[in-house]
């Protein structure tokens, strides 16, 4: 059931920590004038691989929520946005004891457990195993460790920093985990399981195991020109640039909103999500299955495809992938499909994993909030296959009512969701 046919449901409040800046002012002024933050990768020396760009979040982070020595970079991020909405949103405490204020947040708990790998690779037995008694007497402890790769001190440490007691969420469906963590909230609020919810999704994956993996897939590019890299629905595209950040969003009652004086940044409308089992990489024939994500958010919103504005799309800069949208796009919207603005993100700040979902929605929320559709960066030829409007080189204005904001995650997990002014 939609959110909207039961309980009516706003977004109060943004944060966001991105490539191009840490906060929501930063990230989108950049965005919109079309620039980029990819580059050569810092955090390590990535000439031996075969990818060697990347998104990074600049240093210093010393602007964020001050941490403990055990969170982890992505945690450090979520904190940075979810400080930022919440104090956007201009929200309360949760008043002690009462639990009605939660987090829900999407993690990828594989990717921690990868990151974990790579921090204790010195203590192998000489057979190359993990030498478990070497990480003890070496003070690190494998509790803390199965902490960060199960992901739950993410939403624990944000619910910690806001001093609430409420429903504390993780959620891993790869780069639909943002998206996903936006739905649960949604839920929770329509259940009467809280009040306001803090949803959104946290990466920091950039990393030489995390390289390996995804360039064993021949999802990485290999351009060395940053300004080429990350191309989505261009003629010659070859792959995601690795990205990093967060965006978090605050979700509450529309009526409590209301009782606050709040205007919201947009409703939510409705959403869908559906799976294509069977494959890690390999989209629905015909985009079938992600146009189905797309068709249920419209129902939910009860809308026409006519309604829709604009289309924050997933838009990775992978053959199949942005191929596989604008099928699935077309299918949806039909013969308007042509008309209507669709652009990504991913060409400004790469890929950005488990965070990505969450990013689209605060972006198409931000498009309804300033009229402005920001262009799809580094666009400068589109395939045959990607015949729709993608707004190259430059920002368009345009008074949307409703966005479609696409997240499509590795192992076929997709969500869509329809945001309204």
């Amino acid at each position: 059931m939609a959110p909207s046919a039961m309980v009516p449901l706003v977004i109060t409040g943004l944060g966001m920590v991105t490539p191009l800046g840490l906060g929501v002012a930063a990230s989108w002024r950049r965005l919109v004038a079309g620039e980029h933050a990819i580059g050569p990768i810092r955090a390590f020396d990535a000439s031996r691989y075969p990818a060697t760009l990347a998104a990074e979040v600049p240093d210093p982070l010393d602007d964020l929520p001050a941490t403990r020595p055990t969170d982890r970079r992505a945690t450090r991020f979520f904190l940075g946005a979810v400080a930022e909405a919440v104090a956007d949103a201009e929200l309360s405490a949760d008043p002690p004891g009462e639990g009605r204020l939660g987090v829900a947040v999407g993690v990828s708990v594989n990717y921690l457990h990868m990151g974990w790998l790579a921090g204790h690779w010195r203590h192998r037995t000489p057979d190359g195993r993990l030498d478990v008694a070497g990480v003890v007497e070496a003070g690190l402890e494998p509790a803390e460790g199965l902490a960060r790769r199960a992901g739950e001190t993410v939403p624990g440490r944000a619910l910690e920093m806001l001093g609430a007691r409420g429903p504390a969420v993780a959620i891993d469906t790869a780069c639909a985990s943002g998206a996903h963590a936006l739905v649960e909230a949604c839920r929770l609020l329509t259940r009467g399981d809280a009040d306001v919810v803090v949803a959104g999704g946290t990466c920091a994956n950039i990393m030489p195991l995390t390289l390996i993996a995804f360039g064993k897939l021949g999802a990485l590019s290999i351009s060395s020109d940053p300004d080429r890299a990350s191309r989505p629905f261009d003629r010659d595209r070859d792959g995601f640039v690795m990205g990093e950040g967060a965006a978090a969003l605050v979700i509450e009652r529309a009526a409590r909103a209301a009782r606050r004086g709040r205007q919201p940044y947009a409703r939510i409308a409705g959403f869908g999500a559906t799976t294509v089992p069977g494959s890690l990489t390999e989209p629905s024939p015909d985009g079938r299955i992600e146009a189905a994500a797309m068709a249920r958010a419209l129902d939910a919103a009860r809308l026409a495809p006519g309604a829709i504005d604009a289309v924050v799309a997933h838009g990775t800069s992978t053959p199949k992938n942005d191929a596989n949208e604008t099928r699935a796009i077309t299918q949806v919207l039909g013969p308007r499909a042509s008309a209507v603005p669709v652009v990504s993100n991913k060409g400004h700040w790469g890929h950005t994993l488990s965070a990505a979902g969450a990013i689209n929605m605060a972006v198409a929320a931000l498009v309804l909030r300033h009229g402005l559709v920001p262009p799809t960066a580094n666009l400068r030829e589109a395939d045959a296959a990607c015949n729709l409007d993608y707004v190259p080189h430059t920002a368009r204005r345009l008074a949307a009512r409703h966005v479609l904001a696409n997240a499509f995650g590795f192992g076929g997990q997709n969500v869509a969701v329809v945001l309204g002014a």
